[in-house]
Order: structure tokens, then C-alpha cells, then sequence
């Protein structure tokens, strides 16, 4: 027993340290994207941390496995250059006193990913899909930056010298339809919900409305001291990827390829734990006068190929090319045959290891 918990802390240390790792690029990554669009569009803080965060949730059932993967490559590598694996296979423990102490953590990290990808991701994705839409407004006054031209989709554009009192100061509106182009000007413009998906804008203090005519100057078409203005807010589009933000058993119950093949993904993946964590195990047999970095260089490998492959198998259930069975379960059951093989040739070979 205590043999097995040194060497399922020797093992899982460098998986906590690379899994860090990976979280912080991915963060990063993400981050940078949502930062730059909050620069661009005026969004506050706190929204670019709930995308920031539910994006890194989302990428869990891709970065726990391949932590795993590369953690039990550099662990287990790190044992055989010691040759304390040597030294336990003289005692009569060898790889499988490995496996046993890796058992418990896999599963339990597999079970991890289960609840990630079926409750977690659906979940995330709702919420996701709620913030885009409440951003989806054509005119949102919190979001605009005094003194600059922002657009707020394809036909408004507007302009402000400031901002008080939870209002714009000295403001001008661009409008461009199909059939009408006009502009707005007035000394302040605010803004108050007036119904379900419905926007008021009031404009006050000399307020000028003009029609605007290619090639012409703007023709001043009234004035007012106070003018109501009620906007429509315009809901996003559609999205395919609506289906990733459905139940478990909505998805059990379509027999939709698109639906099913989210459904594949989510049963792949805690799948996809257990026999990375076997393959990682058969990867750090890599001859030790290579070094290190050709056990890392192979695990990466692997890793690319592995959820490459898983990728090309959900976009042919998507499509229809591909039957739900074996569907994307082709691509872990590819590995644990490759593994098998592998090892039916380990044990035949002359001083196999044990």
C-alpha cells in the first residue's frame, strides 16, 4: 500500500503541474480574445470574466485527459531513469503495482469528465448563449465609449462627447435601412426598457432630426424638445451549436445526426481518460537513452492524433457518414487494439519487461 501511494504521487504530480500549465494558456488564449472584444464593443468586466471562465470550462474534457497523458509519460519516466521501476519489477511489482496505484485516480478523473462534458458543458453553453443574446441588443448606451464612433450593429452608429447621470451628453445617431437614412441629434440622450425585447430611447434638449441624402447635405426635417424613439432589439440568429447546450436526455431522444453526434462527444470523453492514462503507461516503455523530451515529443503526438481523429469521426456522425455505433467510439477502441497489440508483442519478445 504505501508503495502504491509514492508511486501514485510520483505519477500525478507532473499531471497537477501540467494540467496548470494548460489552464493557463488556454485562459490566456481566451482571455486575450474576450478582452479585445470588450475593447471593441464596450462590454464590462464582470461579462468578460463569465466568458473568459466558461470558455476554460468548457476545454476541461479535452485538457484533463491529455494532462493525464503527459503527466504519466514524464512520471513514469522520470521512475525509469531513476530505474526504480527496475527495482520494483525485481521485488515482483513491475508496471502492474503502476497500474493498480493509478486505478483509483483514473476512474475518479474520468468521473470528473463524465460530469463535465454531460452536466457542466450543456449547462455552461445556456449560459453562454443567454449572454450572447442579452448582447445582441442593436443599442446598448452602457456600452458606449464617449468620444468615439462605435457602431451599434449594421445600421446605427453613434456618437457621444460624454457621459453623465447614466446618460450620453451632446449625442448624434445615425440610422441607415434599406428604404430610410436619417440622423438625430441632441443634447443627451438616455435610455429605459419599455417591454419584453423592447428598448426606449429619449432624446431631450434640442433635439434635430434630419434625412440624409447621398451626395447632399442633411435636411433638417424637425425639431423637438423631447423625442421618444422605440427600438425593437433584434434577436441573434439562429446557431447549429444550440445543441450543445441541450439535456442528456433531450439528446438521447433525437435522432438527429447533429444531436447525436454532440451525444457522442459527451459519452467519448470520460472514455478518453481511461485509455490516454494506458496509452501514457505503454509510452514510457520509449527506450531511456532517448531521453525525457521523446517520451513528451510521442505523448504530444499521440495526443494531437487522438482527438484529431475524434474530431473527424463527430463531424461524419454530424453529417450522416457515420453510424452512432461505433461512431466516435472508434477512436478509443482503435487505441485500446493498439495497446493490446503492443503489448501481446512486448510480452513475446526476449527479456520483455514486466
Amino acid at each position: 500500500m504505501l508503495i502504491q501511494r509514492y508511486l501514485a504521487r510520483e505519477i500525478l504530480r507532473p499531471v497537477v503541474g501540467i494540467f496548470t500549465l494548460l489552464v493557463i494558456v488556454v485562459l490566456v488564449f481566451y482571455a486575450s480574445q474576450v478582452l479585445a472584444r470588450a475593447a471593441l464593443e464596450g462590454l464590462p468586466m464582470d461579462i468578460v470574466l463569465r466568458l473568459a471562465g466558461l470558455r476554460l470550462g468548457l476545454f476541461l474534457d479535452v485538457l484533463i485527459p491529455i494532462a493525464l497523458l503527459l503527466g504519466v509519460v514524464v512520471g513514469l519516466g522520470r521512475l525509469q531513469a531513476a530505474h526504480e521501476i527496475t527495482a520494483l519489477a525485481a521485488v515482483g511489482a513491475g508496471r502492474r503495482r503502476v497500474l493498480l496505484a493509478l486505478l483509483l485516480w483514473v476512474l475518479l478523473l474520468a468521473a470528473l469528465v463524465a460530469a463535465t462534458s454531460m452536466l457542466f458543458r450543456p449547462w455552461a453553453y445556456s449560459v453562454l448563449y443567454d449572454l450572447e443574446q442579452a448582447l445582441a441588443a442593436e443599442l446598448d448606451l452602457d456600452r458606449i465609449e464617449p468620444g468615439r464612433f462605435q457602431v451599434g450593429d449594421d445600421q446605427w452608429l453613434i456618437y457621444a462627447e460624454g457621459r453623465s447621470a447614466g446618460g450620453l451628453d451632446r449625442v448624434m445617431v445615425r440610422q441607415r435601412a434599406d428604404e430610410f437614412s436619417g440622423l438625430l441629434r441632441a443634447r443627451r440622450l438616455t435610455q429605459e426598457p419599455a417591454g419584453e425585447g423592447v428598448l426606449r430611447l429619449v432624446f431631450e434638449g434640442d433635439v434635430r432630426s434630419y434625412t440624409m441624402v447621398d451626395g447632399d447635405e442633411p435636411d433638417t426635417v424637425a425639431s423637438f424638445d423631447r423625442f421618444d424613439l422605440l427600438l425593437e432589439v433584434r434577436a441573434p440568429p439562429p446557431r447549429e451549436q444550440l445543441r450543445r447546450a441541450m439535456s442528456m436526455d433531450e439528446l438521447w431522444a433525437s435522432a438527429e445526426p447533429i444531436e447525436m453526434a454532440e451525444l457522442q462527444w459527451r459519452l467519448v470523453s470520460p472514455a478518453s481518460v481511461i485509455v490516454l492514462a494506458l496509452a501514457g503507461v505503454a509510452l514510457s516503455r520509449i527506450n531511456p537513452r532517448l531521453g525525457q523530451s521523446a517520451r513528451v515529443l510521442s505523448a504530444t503526438l499521440a495526443a494531437t492524433v487522438y482527438f484529431s481523429g475524434l474530431g473527424v469521426l463527430i463531424n461524419w456522425i454530424e453529417r450522416g457518414d457515420l453510424a452512432f455505433w461505433p461512431g466516435a467510439f472508434m477512436a478509443p477502441l482503435l487505441v485500446l487494439f493498439g495497446l493490446a497489440v503492443r503489448y501481446w508483442l512486448v510480452q513475446r519478445g526476449p527479456g520483455a519487461p514486466l
